[in-house]
């Protein structure tokens, strides 16, 4: 029988995140899985985010007394630690103490304890890392975060570009074992440490693999014009490629393009104005949709593209979540020629310029079929998230 473990997460997202990430999934399994998981959510400011959740009714009385709650699907519990003051030299320290106290209370003293860390950019990372009790550490990197441009709203809220080079660096070679999404990720991460591992993005397969049998459309996708064409995700600037998308609307006029999402450049809402897309009929903007219901909205897809940027921050690391998903729903999947997709060029369609990506759209509507949606669930089957977590546990117990 495997051992079973506390693990605490420090995590760089709120469990609550419009499309769920290796974080949740992660952790929501290994609870499910026997694991004692109490999820650590990036401190959150008394200000703009935290009134939206008290308007949201995300705070009962007892969280607001506790900072805690328990997910009740999964069982993980969750601390939301809340910066009251404005300095992460204070609240650091008060938020490892409180960490500390809660897994007392929380974890069973019998096991060992894990701590599991995605939050590399937090300030003040290695006095949580050297504050906190734990018996194993582990670097999860999921996401290129060196390659984040300076100027970006993710350094407004973060260290700075400089501080995280050298929290990352130290917090490597600190760590038993290092996960790593992408492959560039892996060749850099291993400088630092020798038991660096790629455990590569996978897909919600059960959630996503009858998508297709779904007859109940939302009512904000129903009545659009077919073929639709689906993104889901952030329109963020660094990252997704607004020009070849806009290219693509105006290529196909026929077409209907749906973008699900948050919709938010350099921190500020947007709109079809504000993005250049007014003039495009064919683009609908359907804003953040909860993950509870999202593949309702895959089911009503033709094909889903991944129109991303090819720079520092996608080639270096970036392996999108939705790849998987968009495979294991069977929709054919269009993507720019990032050097995670090269394991699956059989079961998408890799574009190395905007007119191979527009090429690519006409060929993947076109000749689809029952073949090719069965080779695709093949390959979301054998990546998905239990697999991933049952191999990084083997990881785990091999120390």
């Amino acid at each position: 029988m495997s051992a079973k473990y506390n693990i605490i997460c420090l995590s760089n997202q709120l469990w609550l995140s419009d499309y769920w990430t290796n974080k949740s999934h992660v952790m929501s399994r290994l609870s499910k899985l026997g694991h004692k998981v109490l999820f650590v959510e990036p401190p959150i400011n008394t200000g703009n985010i935290f009134i939206r959740q008290l308007f949201q009714g995300a705070w009962t009385f007892k969280r607001l007394l506790t900072q805690t709650k328990v997910e009740e699907q999964s069982g993980v519990l969750i601390y939301s630690p809340l910066n009251m003051l404005p300095n992460a030299n204070i609240t650091s320290k008060w938020h490892i103490s409180r960490v500390n106290k809660v897994a007392e209370q929380f974890f069973d003293p019998e096991r060992k304890t894990i701590l599991w860390v995605y939050h590399v950019q937090l300030k003040n990372l290695l006095n949580y890392v050297d504050g906190i009790k734990h018996d194993i550490l582990i670097y999860d990197c999921v996401d290129n975060y060196l390659g984040f441009p300076e100027n970006s709203a993710f350094y407004s809220t973060t260290v700075t570009k400089k501080q995280l080079v050298l929290q990352e660096e130290a917090l490597a070679k600190k760590a038993n074992l290092v996960f790593a999404t992408a492959p560039g990720l892996v060749e850099r991460l291993k400088n630092y440490n020798p038991n660096t591992h790629f455990t590569p993005n996978v897909g919600d397969y059960e959630k996503f693999k009858d998508a297709k049998l779904i007859k109940e459309i939302p009512d904000d996708l129903k009545d659009i014009k077919k073929p639709i064409i689906g993104f889901t995700g952030a329109l963020d600037e660094y990252k997704f490629d607004m020009g070849l998308f806009k290219e693509l609307a105006q290529n196909y006029p026929e077409y209907s393009f749906v973008l699900i999402g948050s919709l938010a450049i350099k921190g500020k809402n947007t709109t079809k104005e504000s993005l250049g897309l007014a003039d495009l009929e064919n683009v609908h903007l359907l804003g953040s949709k909860s993950y509870d219901s999202i593949q309702k909205y895959f089911a009503g897809f033709d094909a889903f593209i991944i129109p991303y940027q090819l720079n520092d921050y996608t080639v270096g690391g970036c392996f999108p979540v939705k790849f998987h998903d968009a495979l294991a729903a069977g929709l054919p999947v269009i993507v720019t020629d990032l050097p995670a997709y090269s394991f699956f060029k059989d079961v998408c369609y890799i574009s190395k310029s905007y007119k191979e990506f527009s090429d690519n759209l006409e060929k993947a509507l076109q000749e689809d079929s029952l073949e090719k949606i069965k080779a695709r669930q093949e390959v979301a089957k054998n990546n998905n998230w239990d697999g991933k977590v049952a191999n990084m546990l083997k990881l785990i117990e091999s120390l």
